[in-house]
């Protein structure tokens, strides 16, 4: 996994925190710390798509009446489902606090 805040590589089995629940899940980066997580909605859309696509296409299969209909609308879902797919990446939830350094003194010297 690539961190969106930091742009590091991290292996799944080093992630130490998570919170939430579902599709609703986060997990924090071990190096800078940012909670990560995924949109609800497109990972909703994805599970609906598929399986409309997938019922669409075995009903079309085995009844030659819904053929007419049913092959394009299940191809627009899946096209939808990978679309979606493509748009769902991690994005940052919540940033680490950036700390407030104070090097006036180190300024002074080159004014």
């Amino acid at each position: 996994m690539i961190c969106a805040h930091c742009s590091k590589s991290f292996a799944i089995d080093k992630i130490d925190n998570q919170r939430g629940k579902g599709l609703s899940t986060e997990i924090q980066c071990p190096f800078c710390q940012a909670w990560l997580g995924k949109s609800v909605i497109l990972s909703w859309i994805k599970i609906i798509s598929f399986y409309t696509g997938a019922v669409l296409f075995a009903w079309s299969y085995f009844d030659t009446e819904v053929r007419n209909i049913g092959i394009p609308v299940a191809i627009f879902a899946i096209l939808l489902m990978l679309v979606s797919h493509i748009m769902d990446n991690l994005k940052v939830r919540q940033a680490p606090e950036v700390e407030i350094v104070d090097n006036s003194e180190h300024l002074k010297k080159y004014r």
